[in-house]
């Protein structure tokens, strides 16, 4: 098959997964094999760069085009650094005798490179990184070889780009998620998160025979703190007293600000009424305890009422 049937097989293979969640190393690791296939190279590389940070990801077809990968970013130069910087393709047909990259050249020859061909990954006016094909005998990739190389360097920060905008939209999904089910100043879940985390536990009850306890603590003298020092100091203490909650309570309980200076203590997987005493004890006495905020040592007290979760779900 010529270099243009080649070529057509592979774009019209990574047209199919455009509308899959196929991740960005996914695809990189399955492009550098088809290079491969397609063109008359040894082994194909892709470096993925943004500016002043390490490579965001590299993908190769072997472990020897992983090596000269990591030995352009490692030594700050060679080809694909340059494609990088320049956004024009570089080739260097005859690495023994090209005077552009020294150190890079002669650690690469030691390791049997003998070619190299360098194409930018560009998505408009920002480059994103290049595809690097490596060669074990010196040679020359004529017009169709090169405009192959390209077209598939572009075709790739074309994936790239939709996969980065994909991964964007779910993080965003992830944090406004994480929002709607937290509360902003102390990150203990709020009302929202609380009722799922109940409907969770009754669920769980009910298979278990178990029951659970829900502790109601709100704290006493809060308005006092607040007309004293302000309400941005009224706010540390609110975020000690999560952090302490979180500090006492046991591994899979949940601790919600249910508003203002209100905390629920959602205590699951108990035999009997009285295993949530020692708790409720336990929360009293750290709530009692001083708190070091801004303004120098705080105390106050914790009022705390228990309702049951039976296992028939009332």
């Amino acid at each position: 098959m010529t270099v243009e049937g080649k070529l057509s097989s592979v774009l019209a293979e990574f047209a199919r997964t455009m509308v899959t969640d196929f991740p960005i190393q996914t695809i990189l690791d399955r492009l550098v094999v088809r290079i491969v296939d397609v063109l008359p190279v040894d082994a194909a590389g892709v470096t993925l760069i943004q500016p002043g940070e390490a490579p965001l990801y590299v993908a190769a077809s072997d472990e020897s085009a992983r090596r000269f990968e990591q030995l352009q970013t490692e030594l700050d130069e060679g080809p694909c650094l340059e494609a990088y910087r320049t956004n024009t393709a570089v080739s260097v047909p005859d690495l023994a005798h090209d005077r552009r990259f020294p150190t890079f050249a002669e650690r690469a020859l030691d390791e049997g490179l003998a070619a190299v061909f360098t194409f930018p990954l560009r998505h408009g006016d920002f480059q994103l990184g290049a595809l690097d094909l490596y060669c074990t005998t010196t040679r020359a990739l004529d017009d169709e070889e090169l405009s192959a190389a390209q077209t598939l360097a572009d075709v790739a920060a074309a994936y790239i780009v939709n996969a980065q905008t994909r991964e964007e939209l779910q993080e965003s999904s992830t944090l406004a998620r994480h929002t709607s089910l937290h509360d902003q100043l102390t990150g203990l879940s709020n009302r929202v998160g609380l009722v799922q985390n109940l409907e969770g536990t009754r669920l769980r009850c009910q298979r278990s025979g178990k029951i659970a306890a829900v502790l109601y603590s709100d704290l006493d003298l809060f308005k006092s703190i607040n007309d004293t020092y302000g309400h941005h100091v009224g706010d540390e203490l609110l975020v000690a007293v999560a952090l302490r909650l979180k500090d006492i309570i046991r591994p899979g309980d949940t601790v919600a600000r249910f508003g203002g200076d209100e905390f629920i203590i959602l205590c699951d997987e108990l035999d009997d009424p009285t295993q949530i005493n020692p708790i409720a004890t336990r929360i009293a006495s750290a709530l009692g305890l001083a708190f070091q905020l801004s303004v120098g040592e705080v105390r106050v007290s914790a009022s705390i009422g228990i309702a049951f979760l039976g296992a028939d779900g009332t």
